[in-house]
């Protein structure tokens, strides 16, 4: 995983080319495409792991000229309110959703079908086969294992087809077979080294061995000396109260390591996924060290150098909902950056990410979360979030907003989506908030426009007239927006701005004029 934004949003975007260079087509597909063609949307219904993810991809990729996105909604930001462009296709997983957000789906999907044809674009949504009833749902069929693992493989003979029970148990093991040259290690690999390390615990029962082996694993990548030092912390956080021995004595840490099957120097494993299996053999065989082991990482990862923070930031996402949001609380008050980069990566995490949009929405609507943890939240709806998913973020945004002392965060975060590939969304959600008796959002949404109207001369005509014409002739809305106008000119805002909307303005009705002035 990674920080890099670019990087971030590339691992979540829909992949048709790749997922139609491999799809075996399960049964059902083809009744799913047929009921896409005539009424624009489909709901695929089936079990986990059987591809139902590649299948809605394919579906949409099938109808040929669209451009693929993934979507997300919740209780909140509504499918009813979800815009539709012109020729997109889109995709909407609810099988980690709640049932508010399944419901509210379900209730406004004919509805949401007609702005799909009124554009020409069309939606595939996934549920859970206990939620299908509500839907008139397309089950799909399990493809067989084997003809997966074949066609990942193009066509090659692994001898190993009778071990996957599942099309993503194949997938995998096929990507295992494709990148990892020893058969013993794919084995190894594909059954997370269990019986390997069930083996190796027995064998090593002192902590102090066990300590450096779980600090190589979470900072694979670093130096020695950095992970010497991490099994050193990981010792004091858990209270170990064992013998320690004089500097000098026993074997060296290069001999250590390679004890715990790490390398010296660069610490690495020579095993394929050999990092990510020690941590979910410790994490799932030791219950009693989970909150030594996250308060570990969370008081580690500061002190670290940039990237080892990171490396063991993003780690904390393989543990679960509740350390990622813990530790991201936490980093809001003393390492920001890493704070906002967990943050980001859970948001987006296929695993993670829909427990923790949820999360963003309880905390945008707590008057009393830390402004510190808040402009946080607020940085990554108008970066990572928002260019990712700008419904859900747009609505949280909207949520901060009634928080006065949030106003400059929030209108930063809306200027730099506006600023990327977001701007229409924007526009559209601040023309929203004009027309809404929240003041606040009003204020903030004349403020936001006419920053984009400096910052975005091409659009600026069309912003200034949105302005005008959400004021609809009336006397104290126009008067309203006047006395916005100068104060935003007062405090540093653009002079030509706001003299064209001033001409705006000049050009009302004489009499609407007179209302304004008086």
């Amino acid at each position: 995983m990674t920080t890099d934004a670019t990087r971030l949003l590339e691992r979540t975007r829909l992949d048709a080319r790749r997922a139609a260079r491999r799809f075996v087509e399960p049964e059902g597909f083809l009744e799913a495409l047929a009921k896409l063609l005539g009424s624009r949307a489909v709901v695929l219904a089936g079990p986990s792991g059987t591809g139902r993810r590649t299948a809605a991809t394919v579906l949409l990729d099938r109808l040929g000229g669209l451009h693929l996105v993934e979507i997300a909604v919740d209780d909140e930001a509504t499918l009813a309110r979800h815009p539709v462009a012109a020729k997109e296709g889109y995709l909407l997983d609810l099988t980690a959703a709640d049932d508010a957000t399944v419901e509210q789906v379900r209730a406004s999907l004919a509805e949401f079908t007609k702005a799909l044809d009124q554009e020409d674009s069309s939606l595939v949504v996934i549920v859970d086969d206990d939620r299908a009833a509500g839907f008139d749902a397309v089950r799909l069929g399990t493809p067989r294992p084997a003809e997966v693992l074949t066609a990942h493989l193009d066509g090659m003979d692994p001898a190993l087809e009778e071990l996957p029970t599942t099309p993503a148990q194949a997938a995998r093991l096929a990507e295992l077979l494709v990148s990892v040259e020893d058969r013993q290690d794919v084995l190894g690999a594909y059954t997370n080294w269990s019986s390997h390390l069930c083996e190796e615990f027995k064998r090593h029962e002192d902590v102090p061995w066990r300590a450096l082996l779980l600090a190589a694993a979470f900072l694979e990548g670093a130096h020695q000396d950095v992970v010497h030092a991490a099994a050193d912390e990981l010792l004091e956080e858990s209270r170990y109260e064992g013998p320690k021995p004089h500097p000098l004595a026993g074997e060296g840490l290069a001999a250590r390591l390679a004890a715990v099957g790490a390398s010296a120097g660069t610490v690495t494993f020579d095993k394929p996924g050999y990092a990510d299996a020690v941590i979910n053999h410790v994490w799932t065989d030791f219950p009693a060290l989970r909150e030594p082991l996250v308060a570990w990482l969370i008081a580690l990862a500061p002190k670290l150098p940039d990237e080892d923070g990171k490396r063991v930031a993003l780690r904390l996402l393989d543990l679960g909902t509740g350390p990622v949001v813990e530790a991201v609380t936490v980093w809001s008050e003393n390492a920001l950056p890493l704070a906002r980069g967990l943050l980001a990566a859970a948001a987006l995490d296929p695993a993670r990410g829909s427990e923790i949009r949820r999360t963003i929405r309880d905390w945008s609507r707590r008057r009393d979360l830390p402004t510190a943890l808040s402009e946080v939240v607020i940085a990554v709806c108008g970066g990572e979030l928002g260019s990712r998913f700008p419904h859900v973020a747009l609505t949280r945004l909207g949520s901060f907003v009634k928080r006065p002392e949030l106003t400059d965060q929030v209108a930063a975060a809306l200027s730099t989506m506006a600023g990327e590939s977001q701007f229409a969304q924007v526009v559209t959600r601040l023309a929203r908030w004009l027309r809404e008796t929240d003041e606040a959002r009003r204020a903030l949404a004349v403020r936001a426009l006419l920053d984009e109207a400096a910052a975005q001369p091409q659009h600026r005509e069309t912003l200034l007239n949105l302005l005008v014409q959400a004021a609809g002739g009336r006397p104290t809305e126009l008067g309203a927006l006047d006395l916005a106008a100068f104060e935003w000119r007062r405090d540093g805002g653009s002079r030509d701005v706001h003299d064209q909307l001033q001409a705006k303005l000049n050009g009302v009705d004489p009499l609407l004029r007179s209302a304004i002035s008086s």
